[in-house]
Order: structure tokens, then sequence, then C-alpha cells
């Protein structure tokens, strides 16, 4: 493919699906890009769908009322690898449109990272360092649902996957060349857990900004706060700060762990203490009393089952040296090795390895146990 000048065919009738699934079963690999909008709503929604094949880039339509089940039933059914970028969003809606995930996945970021070509690079970034193509972002931002599309957003949307449809058969040769396809293979391995993808009601406390402000008292009562608001905003299909923000939420839950801190978790007071609060129960005294009485059962519980803030462990002086002379060793393997040295080993990992070096981790397995044994070994 001319990644300058594709052909470019639109999809947004049956036949023309068909079209492209039979192009999708003769390609060697799928670049595939989306453009969806999520403001409004709890889950996105897919404005455009774009996805290159051997000669041709494809602008798959949503919003022209498609069935678009066969599609992803092919994305995530064959072993024809799907090329991304920074993918995690991508594959969220994939996962979320298919039930699965692909089987084969290749981000080029996390490739460039295992090169040393760039960490957390952007795609324009990147395709202007190895390919020498200079990328119109401005497009970014507008309103992928109008309709008509503008002849600069689908020129947009077709570079997108065009370049990227050049970037992969790169940055796979010289993963082969230096041996790192295998790493390669790992790190698309962890990428594609499920389990990143949709955490249990019961975890998205810890999405919020300011829980360090709460106890493990507050803790208890936001966890129950938040995963009653995740509920109902995937019921609704509403953006979540839209059901209940996150400042009154931590307000809510601080009020209350105080208050319990002074008398009995009792469920009626607790049905007040909301009641007053600015949340979107209102009059509904039913679902204000279930709330209630889900927060007098976390707070009556047994504390040392209450919720704490993961925090990084605490290091005696000497072993704060310790950690500075680690990274100073781990950026000079980085260097030497022509690897990102974010996505050879965080400081949090490292923090966490050094105050608990027999518990398993990501540096003392897979490829990169053979390069950090020096270090994470080295008697000081």
């Amino acid at each position: 493919m001319n990644p300058e000048a594709p052909q470019v065919r639109f999809v947004s009738r049956d036949e023309e699906l068909d079209a492209l699934l039979e192009a999708m079963r003769s390609a060697d690999y799928l670049p595939l890009d989306t453009e969806f909008v999520r403001e409004r709503t709890y889950f996105p929604q897919l404005a455009l769908l774009q996805i290159a094949t051997t000669d041709t880039v494809w602008l798959v339509d949503p919003v022209a009322g498609l069935d678009l089940s066969p599609f992803w039933q092919e994305l995530v059914g064959s072993e024809t690898p799907v090329i991304l970028h920074a993918g995690d969003q991508d594959l969220d809606l994939i996962l979320s449109a298919a039930g699965r995930l692909p089987p084969r996945v290749f981000d080029t970021q996390i490739a460039a990272e295992l090169l040393g070509i760039g960490g957390q690079m952007s795609y324009a970034a990147l395709t202007e360092a190895l390919l020498g193509t200079r990328l119109d972002k401005g497009e970014t931002r507008s309103d992928w649902l109008a309709r008509p599309l503008s002849e600069t957003q689908i020129d947009y949307a077709v570079q997108d996957v065009a370049q990227l449809h050049a970037l992969f058969p790169i940055l796979e040769q010289r993963l082969r060349e230096t041996g790192r396809l295998e790493w390669m293979a790992e790190e698309t391995a962890r990428q594609l857990d499920p389990t990143r993808f949709n955490p249990p009601d019961d975890q998205r406390w810890k999405k919020l900004r300011g829980v360090q402000t709460l106890n493990r008292a507050g803790l208890a009562v936001l966890q129950v706060l938040a995963a009653w608001r995740e509920r109902l905003a995937r019921e609704q299909d509403r953006p979540r700060r839209w059901v209940w923000g996150d400042q009154p939420l931590l307000d809510l839950a601080h009020a209350i762990a105080r208050r319990a801190a002074d008398t009995p978790p009792d469920a009626a007071n607790i049905d007040a203490q909301i009641a007053r609060a600015r949340s979107p129960l209102g009059r509904d005294a039913t679902a204000r009393h279930t709330l209630a009485e889900a927060i007098a059962a976390a707070l009556a519980g047994d504390p040392a089952d209450w919720p704490r803030l993961p925090r990084p462990p605490a290091l005696p002086p000497a072993e704060r040296e310790l950690v500075k002379s680690r990274q100073s060793q781990l950026a000079a393997l980085a260097a030497e090795q022509g690897i990102c040295p974010g996505r050879l080993a965080t400081s949090a990992e490292l923090k966490q390895h050094l105050a608990n070096p027999d518990r398993p981790s990501r540096l003392t397995q897979g490829w990169r146990a053979p390069l950090l044994a020096p270090i994470l070994q080295a008697q000081d």
C-alpha cells in the first residue's frame, strides 16, 4: 500500500461490509483505529472505524446503522495480527463489542519502547521518526458523530491507519533483528489480559482523586458509594460524574466515617446523611435506605477487612540510597540495551522489589529476569 495515496472504500451497507470481511481474511495484518465519543455516555459511542487491508483503507460508518457483529467476530476470531498504537482504549472497545479480545495484537507504541525509540511516544512523533511523515492531528477532537464527515476528517482517518500499515513491518523487522520478538509477545500477553479493562465495581473507588484524604473507615464507605455509582452509571449509560460527582462522593464518605467514629454505624443515621448530601437519590427513599444499609454493614464489619490505600513501601534512609543507586544502574542498562527505561522497570516496581525481594514480580520473570538479575541480586 502507498501510505500517501491509498485506495479508500467506505462501508455503510451490508454488501460493503461483506467485501471488507473478505479482504480481512486475505490480509497479512490489520492496522486498526477507532474514533469514538464518550463525553455524554458511560459506554463509548463508536463514530468511525478505520481498518487497512493489503491495498485499501476501509472507513466503516457505525452511524449508518450497520450490524457490525460479523466484523467484530471476524476480528477476534482470526489469527491475523491487529496493529494498534497505544491501543488500550481500542482494545476496551473491542472487548465491549465482541465479548473477547483478538488473539494477536501488535502495539506500535510498545514496540517503539522495546527498541528504545521513545517512551510512550505519540503516534505523530513515531511516524515522523520512522517514516518522515508529519501527520496533521488537528481533527483529534472534532465531532466524529456528525455527518457528513468533512474532507479533512476523512483524510485524517485514512492517514491514521495507512501510516500504521507502513510502520508495522519496519518495527517488526527491527524487533526480529534485535531478537526481541519474544519480548514483544510477552508484553502483548499482559496487554491482552481482559481483567485490565473491567475492574470489579468494588474496586472503582481507587480511581477517584482525593482518596488519600480518607481514613480506612472512609475508604470502606467510599467503596460502597463508588460501586453503587458505577452500577447506576452503567444502567443509565451516563458518565459517572454526571450520576454523582467525585467530590460530593468523597465528602459524604468522610462525613459518614467521622460520625461512625463517635457512634455505632446505624442505617437510619446514614440514610439521613445521604438525604442531606448532594446525591442523585433525590426522594427515592427505598434506594437511599438500601444504600445506607450497605454502608452500615461495611462499617460494622471487621476493620481489618476495610480497604487500604496502596502505598509505596517505607524504606529506611540506607535503602533509599540503594534505590537511587539501582535506578542509576537501570538507566545505564536501558541505554546500553537500547530500551526505554520505563518499559524495562518503573521506580515503583524497583521499590516494591527491594522491599519484598522474594515476591514474584514482572522484574524477575520473562525477558527482564536475565537482564535485571545482576542489578537486583547485587550485594552492596
